[in-house]
């Protein structure tokens, strides 16, 4: 199993395979551990973590980088998934099965993120003109 660092610096395992991006899609599976599904809900629906996701191998070393994918669509928790895999005596690979929390980002698509950036420029304005900021 791998593991995966968020933007806020924060790891967690991943699952074996545990990581699938298609499209504006980015589905990972992360071993629950300490965490429950809520834990990973409120870390992961936070988009100043999931900016920036760096996959992480048995090194210690980044090499794969995702950026961009901040909204939460889907978090589940499930219960028989295949987690790691063993090998049998020949060598085949065989699946173990376990606990995965899977959760889907998206990245928002341009409108979406231009709205964002709009409503950040309006409410900084706001609080420069009420003396605030």
């Amino acid at each position: 199993m791998g593991k995966i660092r968020l933007n806020n610096g924060q790891e967690l395992e991943i699952i074996a395979d545990g990581i699938q991006a298609a499209g504006n899609s980015l589905t990972l599976g992360l071993v629950p551990g300490d965490k429950n599904i809520m834990d990973y809900e409120a870390l992961l629906s936070e988009a100043a973590n999931t900016s920036k996701i760096q996959v992480i191998d048995y090194n210690d070393e980044v090499f794969k980088i995702y950026s961009g994918y901040t909204k939460m669509q889907k978090i589940e928790k499930q219960m028989e998934t295949v987690v790691d895999y063993t090998q049998d005596d020949e060598g085949n690979p065989v699946p173990v099965n376990g606990v995965a929390i899977i959760v889907e980002l998206q990245r928002p698509d341009e409108t979406e993120a231009r709205i964002a950036s709009l409503e950040e420029t309006v409410d900084k304005l706001v609080l420069d003109s009420l003396g605030i900021a």
